[in-house]
């Protein structure tokens, strides 16, 4: 290869890497408690959408959270974890109230639409048996994974209630 070719090539490269590291192609990472807000809002559109068919509705949340649900506990977990890090008790609390009020918003924003899609739930045969149904094995995970002979959950103790 020329000393051209080695030239233009490396000038190729760099600029592919400024444009990925630069900025170009860089994404912004929302905080967690910004990716949380935006998870719940996604709930509320399922939920607001199916008023009218409430089966369809519980199973595409139930579809949802198959497929979130780390990330949700992934997202409420590394909030709790960016605002701890913070020394500084004024900022933690000032950082706090931000997370608060970030995820309040879609909250608030829906609570009329969770409503009435749980009233249309409740109406609706089919889809109260689908969340009965997904309440009562939950419940018994959670009852297999935490049994230990104690039915209060203690962080302290939480390694040993994990233990069979």
């Amino acid at each position: 290869m020329t000393n051209k070719g080695w030239v233009l090539g490396g000038l190729a490269v760099a600029g592919l890497v400024f444009t990925i590291k630069g900025g170009c192609l860089q994404q912004t990472t929302k905080a967690p408690d910004e990716r949380l807000a935006t998870r719940l809002d996604e709930l509320c559109v399922i939920a607001r959408d199916n008023v009218g068919t409430p089966e369809r509705g519980v199973r595409k949340l139930g579809h949802y959270m198959a497929k979130h649900a780390g990330d949700l506990m992934a997202d409420w977990g590394n909030t709790f974890a960016a605002i701890e890090k913070i020394s500084d008790d004024a900022k933690h609390d000032a950082r706090a109230r931000v997370a608060r009020d970030r995820i309040r918003k879609p909250v608030i924003a829906c609570a009329r639409d969770w409503m009435r899609f749980s009233e249309a739930v409740e109406a609706n045969p089919e889809a109260t048996a689908l969340v009965v149904q997904f309440n009562v094995r939950f419940n018994r995970t959670l009852e297999i994974i935490f049994s230990s002979g104690e039915r209060k959950l203690d962080l302290l103790k939480l390694p040993t209630q994990l233990l069979p």
